[in-house]
């Protein structure tokens, strides 16, 4: 089973008030292994047991039990791999349409600025879309498959 929440704030409450693992089950009257199958994730304490852990701990019932939302931060990191992955595209895509059309841009540099600042804006909305859908892709790959697969981890 994978660490959820509640496993992660009694270890972090339990080491706070500087108990060890045996400790906290003498004080429950459970076993010490209860106690570290809870803090691994591999369980749970029941309701009794829950209420003493909020009691003993000095930390609210609601406290422990809120689980964490990652949902925003795992949004910020697609966006930002959809975004990298939209500019390296785009980037690529310009490239390859400027060495395809060598003609263009021959005499790119005996233009005066005015000119080349104009074609690098056409070009620029000739080719602003080309890598958007490629891009979303792989934001919508690394927010519903590489992401949750790291967590995981």
């Amino acid at each position: 089973m994978t660490k959820n929440i509640l496993s992660e704030k009694l270890k972090q409450y339990r080491q706070q008030k500087e108990l060890t693992q045996q400790e906290l089950a003498e004080l429950l009257d459970v076993s010490d292994k209860s106690i570290s199958k809870w803090e691994l994730g591999n369980g749970y304490p029941g309701k009794k047991n829950m209420m003493k852990i909020a009691e003993l701990l000095d930390v609210s019932l609601e406290v422990m039990l809120i689980e964490e939302k990652h949902e925003g931060n795992k949004f910020k990191k697609s966006l930002k791999y959809g975004l990298i992955s939209y500019c390296v595209i785009f980037a690529v895509t310009i490239l390859i349409k400027g060495w395809r059309e060598q003609e263009h841009y021959q005499d790119l540099w005996n233009k005066n600025l005015s000119e080349v600042v104009k074609l690098v804006f056409i070009t620029f909305g000739q080719n602003i879309f080309t890598a958007l859908v490629p891009s979303v892709i792989i934001g919508l790959v690394f927010y519903f498959y590489i992401i949750p697969r790291q967590e995981v981890d």
